[in-house]
């Protein structure tokens, strides 16, 4: 006959009084957010992004992003924290010829408990409409104090 020894007997008892005693149905799995809503909630977001874009307003488009957020802009260091990220932004559109105009197409969008991934492209037009540049983005936002916000974002041309 095995000799087992006392400590390996009473892990046994404890491990099967453990399971008796816990023999309760899992709970049923969290819900995700509802996409409908999420969707027209970043698609809100990206209008009122480009809303601002175009009219070269650095504040208002700031307030896009979290204050701890990073942008990654195409071809440029990172933009750390809201000041840099606003003083990024107003150069960008300092730099674009007038008449310039910028809009979004949401492409992808995937959620998570509190966090969105959103995929997307962009089209730059002149003034008479004609497409001068593409590009696309991936943005991640993060629900807090019930409202989604970017706390990372990177984009880049397709020229």
């Amino acid at each position: 006959m095995r000799k087992h020894s006392l400590p390996t007997t009473m892990f046994a008892i404890a491990l099967l009084l453990f399971v008796a005693c816990n023999n309760k149905p899992c709970p049923p799995a969290e819900a995700g957010p509802n996409m409908d809503s999420v969707r027209a909630l970043i698609g809100a977001m990206e209008q009122e992004y480009a809303a601002a874009e175009n009219a070269k307003d650095a504040e208002r488009l700031s307030k896009y992003y979290a204050d701890d957020a990073i942008v990654l802009p195409n071809g440029k260091t990172a933009w750390v924290g809201h000041e840099q990220i606003k003083a990024g932004l107003q150069a960008d559109m300092d730099s674009m010829k007038a008449g310039t105009k910028v809009s979004f197409m949401n492409t992808g969008l995937w959620a998570q408990g509190n966090i969105v991934v959103e995929t997307g492209a962009t089209t730059w037009t002149d003034s008479t409409g004609a497409t001068v540049n593409t590009g696309k983005y991936m943005t991640l936002y993060e629900k807090r104090d019930g409202k989604y916000i970017a706390i990372r974002d990177i984009w880049n041309d397709d020229k």
